[in-house]
């Protein structure tokens, strides 16, 4: 059954905090039928994601009379789910919708929920829900294949788009190019990969070069990457991806005029040289 996607972006229909949602809408039109934010409706998404001309934002599922599915499209602070969300997602499994989240809380802890999801036979996707238990092993990796990963000095500026659209010219030359999703958007994307920001510190290094074996029969794979060396909520995953991964050659992606890590005033970003 092909997926018709109502994207929840309510309070977050913005392209920092709606990052999924923006990204699944360019990447998988098709797919999408509306983003339910009820602050909006009556407008459409281009005017606030700047992708979807046509698609409406609403405020009452039964608008969306085509869909299947409810897609939480957003990054939370801490990746909670929030009370109003619970409700809105038990509207949507109470109609048989799917459900689909990337966020850290996960919609298959929350018994209301998955007792509903049980009657109605809604399916439950927490893309970040694993349970990776691997550690390096450094054997059995090609080295014929060419492996290349994206990096940047601050979270949230393009490391994904930069893989996919670079994946895409390669195999479109000619090349068995692979993009390796590392991240919940990515893997909503390409619909595989391993959520590295929710495995355990010790595994995450392992999860890398799960990765890397999974797809070492490509010529060439791109690999996502997550967070940044100098932010200090997230630096641990980026050298883990980074140690995991051992890539040949990394591709910088950066904003130009951002000044400070994301979340801080006082910690600023050092010049691209340094």
């Amino acid at each position: 059954m092909k997926r018709k996607i109502v994207i929840l972006t309510e309070g977050y229909t913005n392209p920092h905090f709606g990052k999924t949602a923006r990204n699944l809408i360019y990447y998988k039109p098709d797919e999408v039928v509306a983003i339910f934010d009820r602050n909006l409706a009556g407008k459409y998404v281009y005017e606030f994601l700047g992708v979807g001309k046509d698609i409406p934002i609403i405020g009452n599922l039964d608008e969306a009379q085509d869909a299947n599915t409810l897609l939480i499209g957003v990054a939370t602070g801490g990746g909670k789910i929030s009370n109003n969300y619970v409700e809105i997602i038990l509207q949507a499994i109470k109609k048989g919708w799917n459900i689909i989240s990337g966020l850290h809380d996960f919609v298959s802890d929350i018994d209301v929920l998955v007792d509903e999801a049980k009657i109605s036979g809604s399916n439950i996707w927490d893309i970040r829900k694993n349970s990776f238990n691997k550690v390096v092993n450094r054997k059995g990796i090609n080295d014929n294949c060419l492996r290349i990963q994206t990096v940047g000095n601050d979270c949230s500026l393009g490391k994904m788009v930069t893989s996919i659209e670079i994946n895409k010219k390669l195999i479109e030359k000619g090349y068995k190019s692979k993009f390796v999703a590392t991240g919940q958007t990515g893997i909503l994307i390409e619909g595989d990969g391993l959520p590295i920001d929710c495995i355990k510190g010790d595994f995450i290094n392992g999860a890398a070069e799960q990765l890397v074996l999974d797809n070492k029969n490509n010529d060439i794979m791109i690999i996502e990457g997550q967070g940044s060396l100098i932010h200090p909520r997230y630096s641990s995953v980026t050298l883990g991806l980074l140690h995991g991964a051992l890539p040949h050659a990394l591709i910088m992606c950066y904003e130009m005029g951002r000044k400070n890590i994301i979340g801080f005033d006082n910690i600023f970003i050092p010049d691209l040289q340094e």
